[in-house]
């Protein structure tokens, strides 16, 4: 079979789903013989993971004409049968790069070759420029929710292929997170509930905030985990405070041990208003923790109401914690959730994102 040679451009600066996704798709790639170049921010954290084929060049804004320049004479130079564009900043970027090369090759040496341009969509945000995903070859949305999303907002069904975000199963097996017990100072007997998010406003955190205010008047010895890093910390610390709970709310901060806090969780909460697909959730059914999830995006493809957690409308922090509640309450139901969500997880795992992507790549060549 043919090696394929892929650019992927991303120019987010932090390490967030995309960009591990991202980080496992060229792994896979790699093993299946493809030659892999990525082009990113300098310093930023996919610059500093990667150890080869790296490329970066700085963006300062969305339109920038030097990031544009650089980014086609990258192409130009690796010449390359498909550019697959990670983030927003990089679909406009890439995608005039592209056009660029392509003029460049007609005009300077006759030679027509066309990269096909593809587009990762992350979130159910309707889309703002519709030129942009009009213009691509196809679009990857990473849930059926992504999906309906560009449809309503007049994209064609044909240039929309779904490839679920995947995570790595293995993290998960045999874990321990006993020492978390007493580095964050929670009792063993605590029901432990807890979120896995990046503090960004769509995570609907004061959501939350307010349902750990309803529990911890039903059920006082609960410690609500914050796993995340963002600008709006300093905020929602003082929202709990604000609601009184504060001394049972634990900030943890970005950690590398996701798998290790999720062993110690006795429910996982997804509060957000708008979500793509969320593999942090896809992460807690593997560690078989109960899931209760607002009904966003492609949450639904994940959680099955009533068979591995529970489905919840969003912003409605009363019937969150009414779910939650329920779960912590019953072991009967524990067990049946968390059985179900480890064989639910292994529909989505990284190595069925890396073949539904490569075939993608296929179909437009």
């Amino acid at each position: 079979m043919k090696q394929l040679t892929i650019l992927h451009i991303d120019f987010e600066k932090t390490w967030r789903g995309g960009q591990q996704q991202l980080f496992w798709l060229v792994e896979g790639l790699e093993k299946k013989g493809h030659q892999n170049f990525v082009l990113c921010q300098p310093k930023s954290a996919l610059s500093n993971k990667l150890q080869k084929n790296v490329f970066n060049v700085k963006m300062l804004f969305e339109f920038d004409p030097v990031a544009i320049y650089e980014t086609a004479k990258v192409v130009d130079k690796i010449i390359p049968d498909i550019v697959h564009l990670h983030s927003a900043h990089a679909h406009t970027i890439g995608l005039l790069a592209s056009k660029i090369f392509r003029i460049r090759r007609i005009c300077l040496r006759h030679d027509n070759h066309k990269p096909k341009i593809v587009s990762s969509r992350r979130v159910d945000f309707h889309i703002k420029s519709l030129w942009k995903y009009k213009s691509v070859d196809r679009i990857i949305a990473i849930s059926d929710g992504v999906k309906r999303v560009l449809l309503n907002d007049g994209i064609d069904e044909r240039k929309i292929s779904v490839v679920h975000s995947g995570v790595d199963l293995s993290r998960f097996e045999n874990v321990c997170g006993d020492y978390l017990y007493d580095e964050l100072k929670i009792d063993r007997n605590s029901n432990i509930v807890g979120i896995v998010a990046s503090l960004a406003p769509h995570k609907d955190y004061r959501n939350f905030l307010r349902a750990a205010a309803i529990i911890k008047k039903k059920l006082p010895n609960t410690k609500f985990l914050i796993v995340g890093e963002g600008k709006l910390k300093s905020d929602l610390m003082q929202f709990a405070n604000k609601l009184k709970i504060s001394d049972s709310v634990i900030f943890t901060g970005f950690r590398r041990d996701v798998p290790q806090l999720l062993s110690i969780f006795d429910v996982f909460v997804l509060s957000s208003y708008l979500e793509g697909l969320c593999t942090s959730v896809i992460d807690a059914m593997s560690s078989g923790i109960p899931i209760v999830a607002t009904n966003v995006g492609g949450v639904g493809e994940l959680v099955d109401d009533g068979v591995n957690g529970f489905l919840v409308p969003p912003r409605n922090p009363e019937i969150l914690a009414e779910k939650t509640v329920k779960i912590l309450t019953d072991k009967n139901l524990q067990q049946k959730f968390s059985q179900n969500g480890k064989i639910k997880a292994k529909n989505f795992s990284k190595e069925k994102m890396i073949e539904g992507t490569e075939k993608v790549y296929w179909e437009l060549l």
